[in-house]
């Protein structure tokens, strides 16, 4: 007999295959050029390193919300997604200026990336090398992209950096990062995995800041920038009947 936690565990990966091919059928919709435009730029495939739940999550969102400017955080095939999105933005209305700053702290793909970036894309989406950065923020340790472009953005695109150190995984810290900068108003994006960091998100914003569901392995997010999420007392804790801690958020 198969133990629970192994049924649970096969059930998630069928469950993520069918939200994937839902999802990708919906983005094909959404952008019909996209296939042919992968193939293109990735020499024969239509396949992206990022699943095709986040990147449906992002275009929908992008389409919906119109950010102004927008932060990849891990450039990739997902960089040419998200390209088209802005592109439709802009083909339906010509006063829409959209813009992408693709942040990538691998040297050697950063300039992959600079080279296969298609000509038609390059007045929307700017390729910076950030290399990796440890950020602290609370009692979180994470990793950010430096060197990132002093912008206001609307819109976090979060798939990198690496967050494995020698302690272990940390986070991706660079949507914290991007909050404490912008100060006010509200930051929205996607995770693709990553659940440290949409466990951070929720830790320090609110639980209802993301949610984030195993079987997509992917979340939305929405934070209030003007929000003060310092933890510097004990009495930000709450404990429970049980002497169970959590945050009082």
């Amino acid at each position: 007999m198969i133990p629970v936690e192994k049924r649970w565990v096969m059930n998630r990966k069928v469950f993520n295959r069918i939200l994937k091919m839902i999802a990708k059928s919906r983005l094909e919709a959404l952008l019909p050029e996209m296939r042919s435009e992968l193939i293109s730029y990735s020499k024969g495939s239509d396949t992206t390193g990022t699943q095709p739940i986040t990147l449906f999550l992002a275009v929908k969102d992008i389409l919906k919300y119109r950010p102004r400017r927008i932060v990849e955080c891990g450039t990739g095939s997902s960089t040419v997604v998200l390209a088209l999105a802005v592109q439709k933005l802009k083909n339906e209305d010509p006063s829409y200026d959209g813009k992408i700053i693709s942040m990538e702290s691998v040297e050697e793909w950063y300039k992959i990336a600079q080279s296969t970036l298609p000509d038609k894309f390059k007045n929307i989406v700017t390729i910076v090398h950030g290399p990796r950065e440890k950020y602290e923020v609370s009692m979180f340790r994470g990793y950010i992209h430096s060197n990132q472009p002093d912008e206001e953005y609307d819109f976090v695109f979060l798939d990198g950096p690496n967050f494995e150190d020698e302690y272990g995984t940390a986070f991706c810290a660079d949507v914290i990062h991007v909050a404490q900068k912008k100060r006010k108003g509200k930051l929205r994006g996607v995770i693709d995995g990553r659940g440290s960091s949409a466990f951070v998100i929720q830790t320090l914003f609110g639980r209802f800041s993301t949610r984030y569901f195993m079987s997509m392995m992917a979340s939305r997010f929405c934070i209030d920038c003007g929000r003060n999420f310092k933890i510097q007392r004990t009495t930000d804790f709450k404990a429970g009947f049980l002497g169970v801690l959590r945050l009082g958020r």
